[in-house]
C-alpha cells in the first residue's frame, strides 16, 4: 500500500469524524433551539389567548363581589362582607397579574427569559368555565340574599344560608336569642313553590324527633313551616372520604380506625331512631356531617314513624335506597307490615362500602371490592346490603360487629368468624350473599371480594393474529351483510315515559305482567316506576282504586274514550304494566288526552 492511499485513508477518518463531532455538537443543537423556539412561540401564543379571555372574567367577578358586599352592609352581615372584600381584591390582582403576562412576561419566555416573578394561573381553559361558574353562584347568591332578607324566625337571628336540597326547602344558619349553640332551620313557604305533600311528611314525626333531641323547634301555620335542628360544623362524609383516600391506593390502619368510628357514631345515631319508634330512610354520605371525628347524621325530610299506616314510597337516593324497599312499595305494602329499620341497615352497610371504595355500591350487594380492606369489614358490608331476609336482624346488631372490629389492634386479622353475630348465632357466611351463583368470580366465600394480589398479564403473539383476524373478519360482514333481512335488527324503540311532560296529579299503576313474567321484566318494570318517582311522577299502587277503575276500564286500552272518570277517581291517569307479544314491556299511560304507549325495550326480527 503506497503513501497516498495511507494518507487517503487517514483523511477520510478525519473527515468522518469531523463530520460527526459538526453534526452533534453544532447541528444537533441548532435543531434543538429551533424546536425550542417553536414549542416557545406556540405556548405564548397559547398563554396570551387565555391571558387575554381571563382578564375580563375575573374584572366580571370581582365587580360581582363588590356588588355582594354592598348588599351585605345594608343586611350588617359583616362576616361575609369581610370575605367577599377579599376575594375581591384576589380578583383585582389576578387581573392585575395577567395584564402584565400579556404584555411582558410572556414575550419574555419566548426568548428563554422566565420572569423572576410568576403568577399562579392554571394551564387550562376550563379554568374559564370554573370562573363563569363562580360568577354565576355569586349572582345566584345576590338574589337570594335579597330574598331570604325578608325571612324571619321569631327568637332567631338569620347567620347565613346553607345548599338547598331537592325539598324545594330553603336552610337558614341561626343563632338563637337565648343560647350560644347555632342551629339549622329547614323553612318551607307554600307561596314559594313549597309543596305541601313535602311538608305533610316533614311535620308528621317532628314530636317524636323532638323527644330526641333531633329537632329543637317546629312551627306550622297556614303558609309556611319550619323547624330547627343542632348546627354541626364541618364536611358531609362524600368530602371527607375522598380527602381520607387522597392519592394513596390503600387505606391504613389509623385510616381503617377513622371510618369504623364513623360508622359506629352512625350507627349509635340509627339506634336512637329505631329505639324511638322512627325511620331515618335516607341514610347516604351527603347527609352525614363529619365533626371531631363524630358522624352526625342530618336532613329528617323522610322521617317516619315505624307503625305508621301509610303506604309505603320509593322516596330515598339511589345506590343507598334498599331495592326490596321499592319492590314493597311497587306492591302497595303498608310502612307497619315490614321492619323499616331493616332499611336504614341496607343504608348503612351502602355507606360503609362507600367509605371502603371511595365510591357508590352501583350493583348494590353484588357490588364487587377494587380497593384492599380487611375482611372483616366486606363481610359486615355484604350482610348489612344481603337480602331483607339475611342481613342483619337490628342495628344494634351490626354495631356490635363493628365496634368489634373497632376494639381490635389489627383491623385486618379479623375474621368474620370473630364478630359477635357470627359467634352467637348460627349464621353461615355464605347464607349472607343474595346469590353466590351471581357473585363476581374473582371473590371469597366469606366476603365477595380480596384483597388479591396483583396479576401481570403479557400479550401473545396468537392473541394479535387473532384480534386482526376478528377485524377483518368484522369489516367483510358490514360491508357485505348489513342490508341481509335475515340478520336480526333492533327496532327503534318508542319515545321514553321519562320523556314525556309530567301529569299535574296522582297516577295509579295497574299491573298486569302476569304471574308468568320473568325477573327481568319484573326488574325493568320496577326500575322504570322507581325512575318515574324518582323525577317526581306521584304514583301509587291502592286496591280499592284500581278495583273501581278496572271496572269501567275496557280491554282495548286505545278505546277509552270518557276521561272524566279519572276525576270521579281524582286522578290525573293511569298507568298500565303489559308484556308484550316478544316479550317486552310495555307502558300504556292513560290522562285527559288520551292513550299513549311507550316501550322499555323491543327487539324484532327485520
Amino acid at each position: 500500500m503506497t503513501s497516498s492511499t495511507l494518507f487517503a485513508c487517514f483523511g477520510t477518518i478525519l473527515a468522518l469524524v469531523a463530520g460527526a463531532l459538526v453534526f452533534i455538537f453544532i447541528i444537533v443543537p441548532i435543531i434543538g433551539h429551533v424546536f425550542g423556539f417553536l414549542a416557545r412561540l406556540i405556548r405564548f401564543i397559547f398563554q396570551e389567548i387565555r391571558d387575554i379571555i381571563l382578564v375580563p372574567v375575573a374584572l366580571f367577578v370581582c365587580a360581582i363581589k363588590l356588588i355582594r358586599a354592598a348588599i351585605c352592609v345594608v343586611l350588617a352581615r359583616w362576616d361575609i362582607v369581610h370575605a367577599e372584600t377579599k376575594a375581591a381584591k384576589a380578583r383585582i390582582a389576578e387581573a392585575w397579574d395577567r395584564t402584565v403576562a400579556i404584555f411582558i412576561d410572556n414575550p419574555l419566555r419566548v426568548f428563554a427569559i422566565e420572569p423572576p416573578k410568576q403568577h399562579k394561573s392554571p394551564v387550562q381553559f376550563k379554568h374559564v368555565q370554573v370562573e363563569l361558574n363562580e360568577a354565576k353562584q355569586a349572582l345566584e347568591t345576590v338574589r337570594s340574599s335579597i330574598v331570604e332578607s325578608k325571612v324571619r324566625f321569631e327568637g332567631y337571628k338569620i347567620l347565613g344560608t346553607l345548599p338547598a336540597g331537592g325539598s324545594g326547602a330553603k336552610l337558614f344558619i341561626a343563632q338563637p336569642d337565648n343560647a350560644e349553640q347555632k342551629v339549622v332551620i329547614k323553612y318551607f313557604d307554600i307561596s314559594s313553590g313549597s309543596q305541601l305533600p313535602q311538608i305533610v311528611r316533614e311535620s308528621r314525626a317532628m314530636e317524636s324527633a323532638k323527644k330526641l333531641g333531633l329537632v329543637l323547634e317546629h312551627r306550622l301555620d297556614t303558609n309556611r313551616f319550619w323547624y330547627a335542628t343542632p348546627y354541626h360544623e364541618g364536611e358531609h362524609l362524600g368530602v371527607v372520604t375522598n380527602t381520607l383516600h387522597g392519592t394513596h391506593k390503600n387505606l391504613t390502619n389509623k385510616q381503617f380506625k377513622s371510618i369504623l368510628l364513623y360508622q359506629q357514631t352512625l350507627l349509635q345515631t340509627l339506634r336512637k331512631y329505631h329505639d324511638a319508634g322512627l325511620w331515618h330512610k335516607d341514610v347516604k354520605p351527603d347527609n352525614i356531617i363529619i365533626h371531631d371525628e363524630t358522624a352526625h347524621l342530618v336532613d329528617l325530610g323522610l322521617v317516619t314513624p315505624l307503625a305508621s299506616a301509610m303506604t309505603l314510597t320509593t322516596h330515598g337516593t339511589e345506590y343507598f335506597r334498599d331495592p326490596e324497599l321499592v319492590r314493597q312499595a311497587m306492591r302497595g305494602v303498608k310502612v307497619h307490615q315490614v321492619d323499616g329499620s331493616k332499611f336504614d341497615v341496607y343504608g348503612a352497610g351502602a355507606v360503609l362500602y362507600f367509605m371502603l371504595e371511595n365510591t357508590f355500591p352501583a350493583h348494590g350487594c353484588l357490588s364487587d371490592f377494587s380497593k384492599q380492606s380487611p375482611e372483616g369489614l366486606r363481610w359486615i358490608v355484604r350482610r348489612a346490603m344481603a337480602d331483607y331476609d339475611k342481613r342483619y336482624d337490628s342495628i344494634e346488631e351490626m354495631l356490635g360487629d363493628v365496634e368489634a372490629v373497632l376494639r381490635s389492634s389489627h383491623i385486618s386479622k379479623v375474621r368474620p368468624a370473630d364478630l359477635p353475630s357470627v359467634n352467637e348465632s348460627d349464621v353461615e357466611l355464605d347464607t349472607v350473599h343474595v346469590n353466590a351463583r351471581r357473585l363476581p368470580s374473582r371473590t371469597t366465600p366469606s366476603t365477595g371480594g380480596g384483597p388479591f394480589p396483583k396479576r401481570t398479564y403479557r400479550t401473545e403473539t396468537s392473541g394479535i393474529i387473532a384480534i386482526i383476524i376478528s377485524i377483518i373478519v368484522g369489516v367483510f360482514v358490514i360491508f357485505d351483510f348489513t342490508d341481509d333481512p335475515a340478520i336480526p335488527t333492533i327496532e327503534t324503540q318508542r319515545a321514553s315515559i321519562l320523556d314525556y311532560p309530567q301529569p299535574g296529579g296522582r297516577i295509579l299503576i295497574l299491573n298486569d305482567l302476569g304471574v308468568s313474567s320473568n325477573d327481568e321484566v319484573r326488574r325493568m318494570a320496577t326500575n322504570t316506576i322507581a325512575q318515574l318517582d324518582v323525577v317526581g311522577w306521584d304514583v301509587f299502587i291502592d286496591p280499592d282504586v284500581e278495583a273501581r277503575v278496572r271496572s269501567w276500564l275496557p280491554s282495548d286500552l286505545q278505546s277509552v274514550e270518557d276521561m272524566t272518570k279519572l276525576g270521579n277517581e281524582k286522578i290525573s291517569g293511569v298507568l298500565v304494566l303489559q308484556q308484550g307479544n316478544n316479550g317486552e314491556i310495555e307502558l300504556t299511560l292513560i290522562d285527559k288526552e288520551g292513550a299513549h304507549v311507550f316501550d322499555v325495550v323491543q327487539y324484532v326480527d327485520g
